[in-house]
């Protein structure tokens, strides 16, 4: 008898030490153990954490990290209810619409959740994430919200918050991919927005905050030049020396030159949409209406004149008003073996309060395992914050970052680092103003051009 107690001991002493579990400390207050990548880390009844240098304390609620994958019976149960019973979104007064392959919002545990990205950077906030550690940060204006896929734990600015139910990856019943879901009272609460719920219809409404008015100047002056003398103005890639004259080139600073290995290499200009393809449009119906086409191409060719003039190797896809493909300007490009392509675009969106610059890129790696770097001698990830970083400089517009979007095709199609400069937003009354103010394509031009010079000179 006491030999199988011994043995029934043994066995339940094993399974703690192979289990999580509390331990008391002097005061008698309770250690909770959480696993926290391979180190394991205990939070008081103060629950005392860290992040990154920080220490806080969320006033004694425990701090849990959730098995997603354990939930995915919850979450299928919620998939279920919300074909039969969806929940909408009104954001401004304005319902949010999400296409098949977008995650609509979903309640779990009494909970809505809302894909990140699609309603929050249409409220014109930014939203980044952060792959390596899971991280989605959500900012609008100087409010910002961070969270955690899994973790309970966010952060709303420098404060630590305990959540009901944590940030998850959620795809579309039938979909392999999915989106990054974020409680939507909590994170739109944190950035300061109003948040109501309507049960009968099962409708989340939010009321974002307004941000400040920014002045950009006449809001009549055309920003958009006369293009009579660029038509047919293309030339030979490879045709030497350039007969831009040196000093002030069309009103504005002349820039560094570039280094001779830097010259050798081929910079790809596009200019995005043309013809009958006029992209977003702004000011729709009014005298002052305005097509994104009629604002990249202008810009592409100062950026053309301004690289060429400090010594760059520049091919333009089209100089004049007409339509190609994505998929031609990709092919273009790689049948030139092109080092570096950019593609200059300005924005919209279905409301008018997303606002600011943006750039993408796409952290290429071939079937081998190698970088952009290895194979090019750039990243197209640099090339992008140096762009938004001069985009920003220039026109003091709201940053939205820059980020690694492999789904666009201009991006995925082309063999060589690529970048799509988004400048501004033609759906936002401010941007607009700004678009339409004097110079916009030259200063737009000069900020990029600087960026690709100092990008050039650096990488090679």
């Amino acid at each position: 008898m006491r030999k199988c107690f011994l043995i029934f001991m043994s066995i339940m002493i094993m399974a703690l030490m192979m289990s999580p579990v509390a331990f008391a400390n002097e005061d008698g207050n309770h250690m909770n153990e959480l696993y926290d990548n391979d180190e394991v880390v205990y939070y008081d009844d103060a629950a005392e954490v860290h992040h990154g240098e920080d220490s806080v304390r969320t006033g004694g609620e425990m701090v849990v990290l959730h098995d997603i994958e354990a939930m995915q019976p919850e979450i299928d149960e919620a998939l279920e209810i919300m074909e039969e019973y969806p929940v909408r979104l009104i954001l401004n007064g304005e319902e949010i619409l999400f296409e098949n392959d977008v995650m609509s919002p979903i309640i779990i545990q009494e909970r809505t959740l809302i894909p990140a990205r699609i309603v929050f950077e249409a409220m014109g906030g930014n939203v980044v994430w952060n792959e390596e550690r899971k991280e989605v940060e959500v900012t609008f204006g100087e409010s910002k919200v961070l969270l955690t896929v899994g973790s309970n734990l966010a952060w709303v600015g420098d404060t630590a918050r305990v959540l009901d139910v944590p940030a998850m990856i959620v795809a579309p019943r039938g979909e392999i991919y999915g989106n990054t879901m974020i409680p939507v009272r909590f994170t739109a609460e944190g950035l300061g927005s109003t948040v109501t719920w309507n049960e009968d219809d099962r409708i989340v409404s939010i009321t974002s905050p307004t941000l400040p008015d920014i002045d950009y100047g006449d809001e009549n002056a055309n920003g958009y030049e006369n293009l009579n003398g660029y038509e047919n103005a293309n030339e030979e890639i490879n045709n030497g020396q350039n007969d831009i004259n040196a000093g002030m080139i069309h009103g504005m600073p002349q820039l560094p030159m570039l280094n001779a290995a830097a010259a050798q290499r081929l910079i790809v200009i596009d200019p995005g949409h043309g013809g009958s393809d006029p992209g977003a449009i702004g000011g729709r119906g009014t005298p002052q209406e305005l097509f994104e086409k009629d604002i990249t191409l202008p810009t592409s060719l100062y950026l053309r004149d301004f690289l060429r003039a400090s010594g760059a190797n520049v091919y333009l896809i089209r100089e004049t008003d007409i339509r190609i493909t994505n998929p031609e300007r990709a092919e273009i490009a790689n049948l030139l073996e092109a080092d570096l392509f950019v593609s200059i675009h300005v924005n919209a969106w279905h409301t008018p309060i997303p606002n600011g610059s943006e750039v993408h890129f796409y952290r290429q790696v071939d079937e081998y395992g190698r970088t952009e770097g290895e194979l090019f001698g750039i990243y197209s990830e640099d090339v992008a914050e140096r762009i938004q970083r001069e985009m920003l400089r220039e026109f003091n517009t709201f940053d939205r970052g820059f980020r690694n979007s492999p789904g666009l095709m201009i991006l995925n199609r082309t063999n060589m680092p690529s970048v799509i400069v988004e400048a501004a937003f033609l759906s936002n009354p401010y941007d607009f103003q700004l678009i339409r103010s004097a110079n916009f394509e030259r200063r737009y031009a000069h900020a990029v051009a600087r960026a690709l010079i100092e990008s050039m000179n650096a990488a090679f």
